[in-house]
């Protein structure tokens, strides 16, 4: 996993809209189930950013 700490909020962004393009084309439950956890763990990080926005 990537250091999603250092990273701005737009990489953040950008990285979560890769994953979830990664997820919603690939066919493996177990992939889609570490990309999901990927994915909430960039969320997680922008929310702690800015609480304020909604998903």
């Amino acid at each position: 996993m990537a250091n999603y700490d250092a990273m701005t909020t737009s990489e953040l962004e950008e990285k979560r809209d890769n994953l979830a393009e990664r997820m919603m084309q690939s066919n493996d439950t177990a992939e889609i189930e570490l990309l999901s956890q990927e994915i909430e763990g960039i969320e997680d990080i922008l929310n702690e950013r800015d609480p304020l926005v909604e998903d």
